[in-house]
């Protein structure tokens, strides 16, 4: 066989072992079912696990979560960060990777999309969380230097899911029209973007670690569960997430689909807000809604054990999580007790609950459930579904009522989740107190890792006394999977599509 036939053969070979083995599936891309449309598609921009989720396949990561139990890996870049000094950090890139129109991604992109995220003109929700950042140096082509004012451990977990602008392409169009036309270095390429209907995308097949499997992509938005669920088990949609647990077996028997599940890092709560006048001011009414949900039978009824109770803040993947919390006991007595030493009467208390549907396991449907709890006890609870960007848009802006539901993750570490969630200045708290604040402010620049976790310890002491939430779960992640797609989930949530292959059939 000459040279030329041998090549060919390879060529046919390797195309063949990306294709999908059926003719009809080889016509349609693979189909994420989401339930909402990404809020924007510029990196860096949005923290939304709706939104991240699409633009790290278009964009990839400095690092990523790996493995049980998780752990940082590096992506884009060559090896994890250095550290030579309490205020130093050195990332190094992986050499010859290029974005999706040809241009190489060099130190100079990273240093733009600190600084992109940094000016308040851009309004990203990810600048508070990079406020410490002093300076950014490009070292070399393939190193940058970044300084900070003062020690500041979490970088190390903030550079995971750390998604990269291509400079050149944002001076040269703008924010405006690299939202409408994103050009990232990930293994998929932007195809088109259909508002409220689906986000369009083809594989990269330059990207730097090979060409995806799975040639082309569609996250398709569908609010409502119920039909996304109906188009898995049409063959419609071949990854969707949150099967409720009551559809299990519903999925299992279809033939089409299966569930795979993982424990997930992601927690859901009720945020107690206490940034605005009324009961929720005073902690013994928090700890008294505490008392008054039975959070272990909402978890044996209505998830049939797939969620994991949490006592505190943090849940038991959680690298820095108190492990000697208990969880509330139900006791619809003692609740109304401490609210009549708070001065009020059950009864006369009227709250309003926000929550959205379909975004979480279960959440409207759990909500519900509280506020059948509360309303045991007295007290009248009006449940608000929102649509998922009304919901964020809400909370952002405080406009929710006294309680509201959410879920956060990943949170494998405390900063992440307590210093984001209960210091009132931050985008998606609803809680606050000066001796909190106070508290969490000191340990942020602590480097050692012993006295940092021991100050976490106390913290979550702290956060269990005040009840800022109702601590509900853990989430069990049941994804919905066609069963010609090979693609496992992993606890830190992420649906990146370059692990994904057609199953041979």
């Amino acid at each position: 066989m000459g040279r030329i036939a041998v090549g060919l053969l390879a060529l046919l070979l390797a195309l063949a072992g990306s294709l999908p083995p059926t003719g009809q599936a080889q016509e349609r891309p693979l189909v994420v079912a989401l339930g909402a449309e990404p809020r924007s598609l510029l990196a860096m921009h949005i923290v939304d696990w709706t939104t991240n989720v699409q633009q790290m396949n278009i964009y990839d990561r400095l690092y990523f979560w790996d493995g049980m139990p998780p752990r940082i890996k590096p992506s884009l870049a060559a090896e994890l960060p250095q550290t030579p000094d309490d205020l130093t950090w050195i990332v190094k890139l992986r050499p010859n990777v290029r974005f999706h129109n040809g241009d190489p991604l060099t130190a100079e992109d990273v240093k733009s999309t600190i600084e992109w995220l940094l000016d308040p003109r851009n309004q990203s929700h990810y600048r508070p969380r990079f406020s410490f950042v002093d300076s950014v140096e490009v070292v070399d082509p393939l190193t940058v230097r970044i300084k900070t004012k003062e020690p500041a451990p979490i970088l190390r977990f903030w550079l995971v899911d750390f998604t990269v602008h291509n400079a050149k392409y944002i001076r040269q169009v703008g924010n405006e029209q690299a939202n409408r036309q994103p050009i990232g270095a990930g293994p998929y390429r932007f195809v088109r973007w259909d508002r409220d209907e689906r986000l369009v995308l083809e594989a990269n097949p330059t990207y730097w670690n090979g060409a995806p499997a799975i040639r082309r992509v569609e996250f398709r938005f569908i609010p409502d569960f119920s039909a996304r669920l109906a188009a898995l088990l049409a063959g419609e949609a071949d990854i969707v997430k949150d099967v409720p647990p009551v559809a299990v077996d519903q999925v299992n028997r279809s033939g089409i689909a299966e569930v795979r599940g993982v424990a997930s890092s992601r927690i859901n709560y009720v945020a107690l807000v206490n940034l605005k006048p009324g009961p929720m001011q005073d902690r013994r009414v928090r700890q008294a809604l505490n008392y008054a949900v039975n959070v272990d039978e909402i978890i044996a009824n209505l998830f049939k054990g797939r969620a994991t109770r949490i006592p505190g803040a943090l849940s038991a993947l959680n690298q820095d999580v108190n492990p000697n919390l208990k969880p509330y006991p139900y006791d619809p007595q003692r609740a109304v007790q401490l609210i009549k030493e708070a001065g009020y009467d059950p009864t006369r208390l009227e709250f309003t609950l926000d929550s959205p549907s379909g975004r979480y396991p279960l959440d409207k449907e759990a909500a519900e459930a509280i506020a059948a709890y509360l309303g045991r006890i007295g007290i009248k609870v009006r449940v608000v579904v929102n649509e998922w960007g009304t919901h964020l848009d809400k909370i952002i802006n405080r406009r929710t009522g006294e309680m509201f539901y959410l879920g956060w993750g990943p949170a494998l570490e405390a900063q992440g989740t307590i210093a984001e969630l209960f210091r009132p200045e931050r985008t998606y708290s609803g809680f606050g107190t000066p001796a909190l604040t106070q508290e969490i402010n000191k340990v942020l620049p602590v480097v050692d890792p012993e006295k940092r976790r021991r100050a976490w310890y106390r913290i979550q002491v702290m956060l269990y006394t005040e009840a800022p939430w109702i601590f509900l779960w853990q989430q069990h992640d049941l994804y919905g999977v066609n069963k010609r797609v090979n693609w496992r989930p992993h606890p830190a949530e992420k649906i990146f599509l370059h692990d994904a292959s057609w199953a041979r059939r």
